[in-house]
């Protein structure tokens, strides 16, 4: 099966909100009702979507996209479709590196929506502290 990715441009990036992280929640739900038979996981690898290789962590976005300013180091909707069906969400750098972080809550009360841990992503990804290191 073909990698489709997002279009580029300036709608394909899309700040994380409780409102797509339901979705995603939904999406794992139905993926785990429709569960195939032993017949079907056979011919389920043919199928079976990869990650994309210009969408993976520590590179950086491909020139195609563009990314405000106002999203930088902000939790971002993943790109890839790979990751569609998974609970997880990109920050991009001032750099354009891409991070990607697990969306489930830390110590099972940080969210990703929690003011310490968004501070967390921003540290993390900022390009100063841990290039020196």
């Amino acid at each position: 099966m073909a990698e489709h990715l997002v279009p580029p441009g300036p709608d394909s990036l899309h700040p994380l909100t409780l409102e797509s992280l339901e979705a995603i929640e939904k999406r794992i739900a139905e993926k785990k009702a429709k569960k195939p038979n032993d017949e079907e996981k056979t011919c389920k690898y043919e199928d079976e979507l990869k990650p994309s290789r210009d969408l993976e962590e520590g590179k950086p976005l491909p020139r195609l996209y563009d990314i405000p300013a106002g999203l930088v180091s902000t939790a971002l909707e993943d790109l890839d479709p790979y990751y569609s069906d998974e609970k997880t969400f990109i920050v991009i750098n001032n750099k354009k590196l891409i991070y990607r972080f697990n969306a489930a809550p830390a110590f099972y009360l940080l969210t990703p929506f929690h003011p310490i841990r968004r501070l967390s992503f921003k540290v993390l990804v900022h390009s100063y502290p841990f290039s020196n290191v």
